[in-house]
């Protein structure tokens, strides 16, 4: 091939600004589709982390409770983990990313929720 072209013959190499464009366009779509999916992906782990907290906090106060009623720890030993004796529950108050979780883990259900996410 020569290197200099003949008159009226166009350069048939590489990609047009339109075609450059367009896949900018695309690309510019997909990070708008993908990032706040992503950001939900992290609240929700965020609050099954904070729920996991909770039940730890309840398995560990109840059988911290059970050492108690059983005379192996005294009162003035005992650790704080947020169990209600009473409601048969636990909660865990903390950060995770930034935003301020509070979640209860309820012995009786079985299960956790978040009561405040900010």
């Amino acid at each position: 091939m020569s290197i200099h072209m003949k008159k009226g013959k166009k350069r048939t190499e590489g990609f047009t600004l339109v075609e450059l464009i367009c896949v900018i366009a695309i690309l510019g779509i997909l990070v708008a589709i993908a990032v706040p999916s992503y950001r939900g992906i992290q609240d929700k782990s965020a609050e099954q982390v904070a729920i996991s907290n909770a039940r730890s906090n309840y398995t560990l106060g109840k059988a911290q409770q059970d050492m108690l009623d059983a005379g192996v720890i005294k009162e003035s030993e005992k650790e704080e983990y947020h169990f209600d004796k009473d409601k048969n529950s636990a909660y865990w108050e903390g950060q995770i990313n930034g935003k301020t979780y509070k979640a209860v883990y309820d012995g009786d259900t079985g299960e956790g929720r978040i009561e405040s996410g900010n």
